[in-house]
């Protein structure tokens, strides 16, 4: 038993240091994007309310588009976010790196972001991909898996083995020497950490890899969902056609809170409509329109869901603890700040640990 355990330790230690430093730069920038909403609410009001002026009629989606394009010509349009509140301004990401801020009812531009420049999005970038694109994604996935034996071992690890060690099992020291109270945090600490960041490794890993995804799809009985891509008849483009579809989507589905328009591809030609609604279930529709005449021609509804597609809709929640609301949230952002702190304390307790190793070696060699 001294052995296994000596082994596992080992494993842990190992395991910790080599994921140690991607750990702490994922976790401290989720920290950072957990709260993005309610700060860029506080820094950027001008940008996010809007004021409804008098008898103002609002623009249609294509005619706030037809402004976007012309302010920012470098760049084709990729995607506009619109909000069913009244009171809240559209979103227009362009192809590359900046978004514009616009009036609905006035078309005017309230404010230009570039994405590479923007705190959260630097943090967001950081946290899925170590700001270094396709190969850090990787990087992070495959630390984020490491991630599910390290939480594990650790358990392993913590388990008392006494009866009488239980007690001490449960206590988290403020006082005393710093490395027993940092062992002692870092053990006990990791265990009361350890579900909630189980569950965060675990939902990382379905955002990482196909293969996890499909996995989570075998476990409930579920077939893989095939996205279809529908091809539109070669039309000319109608005017107000955006319009038409966006009107189709709050009518047909009233409950929605906003809807991210993805402008057509090389690959689709179509217009994708994702609708979200304002749960903590991550529901959605998806729909896909004729960019010639704006009407509808397929669906994927929530009410037709599987199991595992409700729980892929639901899992960037379960991620991020918006699943529990604001209380979900404070735990998400507490568990994964705790992360960093266990990278950092487990490290030095390996360093410090060889460091008196080699030094009981080397008194023995002179004795």
């Amino acid at each position: 038993m001294c052995r296994l355990k000596r082994i596992i330790r080992e494993v842990h230690g190992i395991t910790g240091l080599v994921v140690g430093i991607v750990i702490i730069i994922v976790a401290l920038s989720g920290c950072v994007y957990t709260f993005q909403r309610e700060i860029r609410s506080v820094l950027y009001p001008h940008l996010l309310k809007i004021s409804i002026p008098e008898n103002a009629t609002r623009l249609s989606v294509d005619s706030i588009a037809s402004i976007a394009a012309s302010y920012h010509t470098k760049t084709g349009i990729r995607e506009i976010v619109v909000s069913h509140d009244p009171e809240k301004s559209v979103k227009v990401y362009m192809k590359g790196e900046h978004l514009l801020y616009m009036h609905p009812y006035t078309g005017e531009v309230l404010g230009l972001k570039s994405t590479r420049k923007d705190p959260f999005l630097l943090a967001w970038s950081l946290h899925t991909q170590l700001g270094l694109g396709k190969a850090g994604g990787k990087i992070v996935g495959w630390a984020t898996f490491a991630c599910v034996p390290l939480i594990l071992t650790g358990l392993w690890l913590w388990w008392p083995v006494a009866r009488n060690s239980w007690k001490k099992a449960f206590r988290l020291p403020f006082k005393g020497r710093w490395k027993p109270v940092n062992f002692q945090w870092h053990k006990n600490g990791g265990f009361y950490a350890s579900v909630f960041l189980l569950f965060i490794c675990l939902s990382g890993m379905v955002m990482s890899f196909k293969w996890f995804e499909n996995t989570v799809y075998w476990l409930t009985g579920s077939p893989p969902t095939q996205r279809v891509m529908p091809k539109p008849a070669q039309t000319a483009r109608q005017q107000g056609t955006i319009q038409k579809s966006v009107d189709y989507t709050f009518r047909k589905f009233p409950q929605v809170k906003e809807i991210n328009i993805f402008f057509p591809s090389s690959y689709d030609r179509v217009f994708m409509f994702i609708a979200k609604y304002d749960d903590r279930l991550g529901r959605r529709e998806v729909l896909y329109f004729s960019p010639g005449d704006g009407e509808l021609l397929h669906g994927s509804y929530d009410a037709d869901n599987s199991i595992a597609d409700r729980l892929k809709a639901v899992n960037y929640n379960i991620h991020s603890g918006q699943v529990g609301g604001l209380p979900g949230r404070i735990i998400a952002f507490l568990a994964t700040l705790f992360a960093a702190y266990l990278a950092v304390s487990g490290s030095i307790m390996w360093f410090h640990r060889n460091a008196r190793s080699k030094s009981k070696v080397h008194h023995s060699n002179k004795v």
